[in-house]
């Protein structure tokens, strides 16, 4: 007489992918699916330890938590992207103002003194630094050394 082999593959599924319809996911005990599916814990056991379940579900829920936090950095890198071009954006209207006075300076429209000129420079010189910072963050994106492991404090 011939043993029935018993199809095990719906219980590892359970156990190791967890309760997909329970909010936040919830992930079934042995003892819990050898009640659902009438085993005996004891075989169950040993046919989880046999496959390696345990380890199946340490390494999804692990994938499922890279998966997150790369979907967590990647909103974050993109709003740090539009930060950037916004930055350059203001940075270029802050010049063209600059240009826009320097024109009315040689148009006679407006006098030229010091105190003027300090300000332009010092317009013109934080404009810089914020087009250079923001470059610079952008080709740190765009080439991929910035990871969801960074350390982005500096933003």
């Amino acid at each position: 007489m011939t043993k029935l082999k018993i199809d095990y593959s719906e219980a590892r599924d359970w156990y190791v992918t967890g309760d997909k319809e329970k909010e936040g996911y919830s992930y079934p005990s042995l003892p819990e699916i050898a009640r659902e599916f009438n085993y005996s814990l004891s075989t169950l056991r040993k046919k989880a330890a046999n496959e390696g379940w345990l380890t199946q579900r340490k390494e999804r829920l692990k994938l499922k938590e890279v998966i997150s936090m790369r979907k967590d950095f990647m909103g974050k890198a993109v709003k740090l992207s539009n930060v950037c071009f916004n930055a350059i954006t203001a940075a270029e209207f802050l010049i063209n103002k600059v240009n826009e006075e320097q024109n009315e300076i040689q148009n006679g429209t407006k006098t030229y003194d010091i105190h003027l000129a300090t300000k332009q420079i010092w317009t013109l010189k934080q404009a810089v630094n914020l087009i250079e910072k923001s470059q610079e963050t952008l080709d740190i994106i765009e080439r991929g050394e910035m990871s969801p492991l960074s350390n982005i404090g500096y933003i």
